[in-house]
């Protein structure tokens, strides 16, 4: 009977540790995508614009970091990295991993344009995947004229506010332009 009781312990324990290791997509977070209702994507030189660094933070049911996740972001085919963005990386021991994301080209309103796995399992499912270096056709991996064009097209509303829209609002807006402007004057590009 002693026995019985424990191996019953000892794998309930064991349930207790593997689920320690599970996320759970309610209790995690990615700032500031979660608040853009998807991910931004720049070309990363001369430096990053401040909506493409996500940190991701990973936790499991009880709302518990998870030290060590692999996090990986993918992204579907309307997408063109910079060759040196990372989309991969382990948590801390807070449960954060930074990840910046470097590229052009827009995925507005296609399911699952960008997802976010942690440990293997799907923690967000974006919709939207937006840059600055969107000409209306694609993403050249530099933001130059013809993405100020369509910008501003979609600002005054003469398009519809899709692909520009980096906060998913309905409208390409002052908001947007906060994001796109510091792209433009540098001028943003992958090489």
């Amino acid at each position: 009977m002693k026995k019985v009781l424990f191996s019953l312990l000892g794998l309930a324990l064991c349930g207790s540790v593997a689920q320690a290791n599970i996320p759970d997509p309610a209790n995690c977070s990615v700032t500031p995508a979660d608040a853009l209702d998807g991910l931004v994507v720049a070309p990363l030189s001369p430096s990053a614009l401040a909506a493409t660094i996500n940190t991701i933070n990973v936790r499991n049911e009880a709302n518990n970091p998870i030290a060590g996740a692999n996090v990986t972001v993918e992204f579907s085919g309307a997408i063109n990295l910079c060759s040196a963005t990372v989309t991969s990386g382990t948590t801390d021991a807070n449960g954060d991993v930074v990840i910046t994301l470097g590229g052009g080209g827009c995925a507005h309103m296609v399911a699952l344009s960008g997802v976010i796995k942690a440990n293997g399992l799907s923690i967000r499912n974006y919709d939207n995947v937006k840059s600055p270096d969107y000409d209306g056709a694609s993403g050249d991996l530099t933001v130059n004229l013809s993405d100020l064009v369509v910008f501003s097209a979609e600002f005054l509303g003469s398009n519809p506010a899709e692909c520009h829209d980096y906060d998913n609002n309905g409208a390409t807006n002052l908001g947007d332009l906060v994001v796109f402007s510091p792209a433009f004057v540098n001028p943003n590009t992958c090489n």
